[in-house]
């Protein structure tokens, strides 16, 4: 009996998405880490079973060719994929202030 692959899913501003986990391409040994809680903030587009979407997170490692990111969903559930490094860039600390803003409800806008 074939089993069925399931998907890694996140909800993103009420929209619900199915993501890809790509291989990273190289052996762990090649797999390098940034200082722990000074992760570089980036937006990466992440692979999806039909199409991309783009997201805020954050760089954990990276090897020659992919970072694996992480990022959270609207539930506050952390995620984690390897994306190709062309998929990923750097983003200043106003964009994510913005950012970060922009996803926080109204009634909370003040504490966040």
């Amino acid at each position: 009996m074939a089993q069925i692959e399931k998907r890694p899913t996140f909800t993103l501003d009420g929209k619900a998405y199915e993501y890809l986990r790509p291989d990273p391409g190289h052996d762990p040994e090649a797999t390098h880490s940034w200082t722990y809680r000074q992760y570089p903030k980036v937006m990466a587009t992440l692979p999806l079973t039909t199409g991309t979407v783009d997201v805020y997170a954050v760089a954990e490692r990276w090897n020659p060719s992919h970072i694996l990111v992480s990022w959270q969903d609207d539930e506050h559930h952390a995620h984690w994929a390897w994306i190709p490094a062309g998929n990923v860039r750097r983003v200043n600390d106003s964009e994510w202030d913005i950012e970060e803003y922009r996803r926080c409800p109204e009634n909370l806008r003040g504490l966040c």
